[in-house]
């Protein structure tokens, strides 16, 4: 619908623009993302066979804890078919394909809610909450830019983004449409995917729809619940299958045959841990928690003052409120789980999608506020300007304050680090154009917690490293390595 107030449509004009800068700059880090530890080995066992006799190959060996997940791999199958920079095109792809993703399950579901306004609100909501779990993301280098990790962590939130809206669009349909049995098994093999990726999503789409099913059964008693009922039930389908499949895989069975599993003490420890994330995050990300939620109540609350939106009955609203963040404990527990069964508290790029549902349940409770709050009795201009103003200046300011960061400090070091390795990579393949076999390459350190190769050549990583490159065995030496051997 247009926009009837133009100082409301500047404002979202100025704010998409804002975000569209800072999102710019995220994914234009992705480009300077390379080939680092895992992503060696990966390379060479989907391009040895085909990506899907990959899958079947590692799932069947079992010889490490994840090769169990079957989907991470075959994506790492499907980036490769990109050719030399496939690395850095995917990268780049997936945060543009995220960003997309989120802004279409936004626009699906507020109007399966009732809601009705511009589609430039839509684009705010889906850039706002991408934006916020960039910046908020507990190590956002192996999150996003190491292939091997953002397979795994970040491509479920891409395609599961995707995936719900298209059960969005599906559940809102006419009652005279029907959908089709392709319909079904469309989200059903959707879902099933999107399990493999890692348990984490896979746990935590399990609860999420077994949650939906049973809120479709009791509080939905429109013509449509039947079908939604059987919407859901494909997704919840495809997704317990795809746990399952996980579960049964050879390597969780070798990790059961070592240890006994109190599965008591996981789900206990799970929700303690979950718990104990929500209060750190609240403690050491306090502003932009905030900003999250305050970004959102000002521009519902701004809607409904132009007049630019068409807004349900808020009266279930408040028990709503009540019960999100115990929904969200409830989630963030699930996808904790298979990291206490199998280690303990959730490495950093395992609490991304935690960070994420944290952030989208914040935006959630702020528009549900800015939907039930009265019309405050004070002087027009300046209820009008007011909450204009202090939208605008938060909806723009931190979205380029945290652009500039990026382009002054992280760029520079991403450039840097891929201008390294690229010089490194012409090097090596001169090397082997010379005949070499066994390489003695320069080296530099590694990136946020990645390991890159080391001077040992039976290193697993340097072992993946000369099987890319097809040579016998690579060897590492940093500056201070040669400067002390030339000493000795």
């Amino acid at each position: 619908m247009p926009l009837q107030d133009h100082k409301t449509g500047t404002a979202l004009w100025l704010s998409a623009l804002a975000l569209l800068v800072a999102l710019t700059a995220y994914a234009s880090l992705g480009a300077f993302s390379r080939y680092i530890a895992d992503d060696y080995c990966e390379a060479v066992r989907v391009t040895s066979v085909s990506p899907i006799q990959a899958v079947v190959d590692r799932y069947s060996d079992g010889s490490f804890r994840s090769a169990n997940r079957y989907s991470n791999i075959l994506f790492v199958g499907f980036s490769e078919m990109l050719g030399r920079n496939s690395i850095p095109i995917t990268m780049v792809a997936m945060v543009v394909l995220w960003v997309v993703g989120l802004t279409w399950l936004v626009h699906e579901t507020r109007i399966l809610a009732g809601m009705a306004w511009t589609r430039l609100a839509d684009v705010f909501f889906g850039g706002t909450l991408a934006f916020m779990s960039f910046v908020q993301a507990p190590n956002l280098f192996q999150t996003v830019y190491w292939r091997s990790s953002m397979m795994t962590h970040f491509a479920p939130l891409i395609f599961g983004s995707l995936t719900l809206a298209f059960l969005a669009r599906q559940a809102r349909r006419p009652a005279q449409e029907t959908s089709s049995f392709l319909t079904y098994g469309v989200i059903c093999f959707a879902c099933f995917v999107l399990a493999g990726f890692s348990e984490p999503p896979a746990a935590t789409l399990v609860v999420f729809f077994a949650l939906l099913l049973l809120a479709i059964r009791l509080w939905n008693k429109s013509p449509l619940q039947n079908r939604r009922f059987a919407l859901v039930g494909s997704a919840f389908a495809g997704s317990l299958g795809g746990l399952i499949v996980l579960i049964l895989s050879p390597a969780v069975a070798n990790v059961t045959r070592e240890k006994s599993p109190d599965l008591v003490a996981v789900l206990f420890n799970s929700f303690i841990y979950a718990l104990q994330f929500m209060r750190d995050s609240f403690v050491s990300l306090p502003l932009p928690l905030f900003l999250s939620f305050l970004t959102s109540l000002l521009l519902i609350r701004l809607l409904k003052q132009s007049g630019d939106a068409i807004l349900p009955d808020a009266r279930r609203l408040p028990l709503w409120m009540i019960v999100a963040p115990l929904v969200v404990w409830l989630l963030i527990a699930a996808g904790f789980s298979p990291s206490v069964f199998g280690q303990g508290f959730p490495v950093e790029r395992m609490r991304f999608l935690a960070r994420a549902l944290l952030i989208a349940t914040l935006m959630l409770e702020g528009v549900w506020l800015g939907l039930i709050l009265p019309e405050f009795k004070i002087n027009r201009t300046i209820g009008v300007w007011a909450p204009l103003l202090l939208f605008v200046a938060i909806s723009t300011a931190y979205p380029l304050r945290a652009a500039f960061a990026l382009f002054q400090n992280t760029l520079p070091e991403y450039r840097e680090r891929a201008e390294l390795w690229d010089l490194r990579d012409a090097y090596i393949h001169r090397r082997i154009a010379e005949g070499e076999t066994d390489l003695f390459i320069p080296g530099f350190g590694g990136a946020h917690g990645v390991k890159e190769l080391d001077s040992n050549p039976a290193h697993w990583i340097n072992v993946c490293a000369a099987n890319f490159y097809r040579v016998s065995s690579i060897q590492s030496f940093s500056t201070k390595d040669l400067l002390e051997a030339l000493s000795e």
